[in-house]
């Protein structure tokens, strides 16, 4: 056997004495101390108000959060409506100036319907529009004239204004004025006999009354 082999063996040999020799171990739940039922109590009333204190911390932080909180939906609600009454303003606004720049287009479609009446009465032959060729020019200027006229009332509709239907209709204060009225048995009572000045909508409001004449029954008001 090698030499390191013995020394080996005998240091073991030497570790086994020592371990038969040590004492035996104590019983370890010996060296547990036996549980203080009032250090107990006590360290339980501890937390017990570190949780209340905790709770009321808790409580007054949430009751001001909700108090900043009901602020908050407050000035939001305020905000709001500024910004509400301010869109409807500028709505407003946007209607006004678009109502300003459309009448004038409309009282242009007046005009043109005003003057495309008057075309379907062609003047009196004389020595200088005597002759066929002139009847075919006025014919053909009366229709350039009606296919303008139509086209213009076109782009009109699509901007959103539409002219009023009067001759025949009831008599509406919110849309006509009544310029003439004259007394007749045979008509019912307030219905417009005459359109004298056409009235247009603008997206279903006014921006032009129709001057109007109605027929009224005797009798009646």
């Amino acid at each position: 056997m090698d030499n390191w082999q013995q020394e080996l063996r005998q240091r073991f040999e030497l570790w086994l004495d020592r371990l038969d020799a040590a004492p035996p171990p104590e019983n370890e739940h010996s060296a547990i101390e036996t549980p203080d039922l009032y250090a107990f109590y006590e360290a339980l009333c501890i937390l017990g108000s570190d949780v209340r204190k905790g709770t009321r911390r808790s409580h007054d932080t949430l009751v001001r959060f909700g108090e900043t909180l009901h602020r908050f939906e407050q000035h939001l609600e305020v905000v709001g409506e500024r910004l509400s009454r301010q869109e409807q303003d500028r709505s407003r606004a946007d209607d006004d100036r678009q109502r300003a720049f459309l009448i004038p287009y409309a009282e242009m479609l007046e005009r043109l319907v005003r003057l495309e009446a008057r075309l379907d009465h062609p003047p009196r032959p004389g020595w200088l529009n005597a002759g066929r060729q002139w009847t075919d020019a006025w014919q053909n200027f009366h229709q350039g004239f009606t296919l303008l006229r139509e086209h213009f009332e076109a782009l009109l509709n699509q901007s959103g204004i539409v002219k009023m239907n009067t001759i025949g209709e009831v008599f509406d204060p919110t849309r006509m004025k009544a310029v003439v009225v004259e007394e007749r048995n045979h008509c019912e009572h307030n219905t417009v006999t005459e359109e004298l000045s056409a009235g247009f909508l603008l997206k279903g409001e006014v921006i032009k009354f129709a001057e109007v004449k109605i027929a009224v029954k005797k009798g009646e008001d």
